[in-house]
């Protein structure tokens, strides 16, 4: 059996090209499971992330030949397994990590009640753990959530809390930068969802001003966590934001009526996705 250091059959492995080749990273767990370098349970619990949070989510249901949304039920029936496997059960890190999945799943799923019972389970089992911000990030799906179940006030209250808490976080590293941008997606969306489209445009400036300084001056927000990028994956993850956040501003124009504005932003994203 080759030892882990000498195969490129590991999680690593899989994680790193997942996102952009789901198909891939998948043969990568099955063959991880054959010469030993993952185990059974832990092979499940990646490929359910695989699953859940990779940005080919329609294209993956089709190249497996499954119906829409096939993936999101997959995940979820092996994240849900997965949390009566001893291995989780004794693990709070494990714990945090089949939450994550089933929360992300029950999302994009749209189911609302599920996703609000995951992400309170999240935010407890972060906090056992020490880890304020992963709580943190967790109470903005929570306040999200609530917000989407008809109850705005304190959606809204919980959402804002947690910007605060965020952007006063010291050290405000790289693991708060991302939660807060997180953070602030998940109101904007609360805000795209209720028409108040005016204060979309400075929650959407204030993602990219955060991104510029991080483009701009990286090893200060640099904290080692997983959730970092890589030297040569910090600029994907710049780009993909930055035309998320720009997206919604140049949206937000249309909507106000001021075609000039949302043009100038309709170049600035166009420049960022030729970049």
């Amino acid at each position: 059996m080759l030892p882990s250091k000498d195969t490129v059959y590991t999680q690593q492995a899989a994680m790193m090209v997942y996102d952009y080749d789901p198909v891939r990273a998948l043969q990568i767990v099955d063959s991880a499971v054959i010469v030993g370098n993952l185990s059974d349970w832990q092979a499940d619990k990646n490929r359910a992330r695989i699953y859940s949070q990779t940005s080919l989510r329609e294209r993956l249901d089709s190249l497996m030949h499954w119906p829409a949304d096939t993936r999101l039920d997959t995940a979820r029936a092996i994240g849900e397994r997965l949390l009566c496997h001893d291995s989780v059960k004794n693990s709070l890190e494990e714990q945090q990590n089949v939450l994550e999945i089933l929360a992300m799943a029950a999302r994009l799923k749209k189911d609302t009640v599920t996703w609000l019972q995951r992400s309170q389970q999240l935010v407890e089992v972060c906090r056992r753990q020490g880890a304020e911000t992963e709580a943190l990030r967790n109470e903005a799906e929570v306040g999200a959530a609530l917000c989407r179940m008809g109850q705005p006030n304190e959606g809204m209250t919980m959402l804002d809390s947690v910007i605060v808490s965020l952007a006063s976080s010291e050290p405000f590293r790289f693991n708060e930068l991302d939660a807060l941008v997180i953070a602030l997606k998940r109101k904007i969306g609360v805000m795209t969802a209720t028409g108040q489209t005016v204060e979309i445009l400075p929650l959407a400036r204030r993602i990219v001003t955060m991104l510029s300084d991080y483009e701009q001056h990286p090893d200060k927000y640099h904290d080692g966590t997983y959730r970092e990028p890589s030297v040569d994956r910090r600029e994907d993850y710049i780009r993909f934001y930055r035309s998320q956040a720009e997206n919604f501003i140049a949206t937000a124009y249309a909507d106000l009526g001021k075609t000039g504005d949302m043009q100038a932003t309709f170049e600035r994203l166009e420049n960022i996705i030729i970049d």
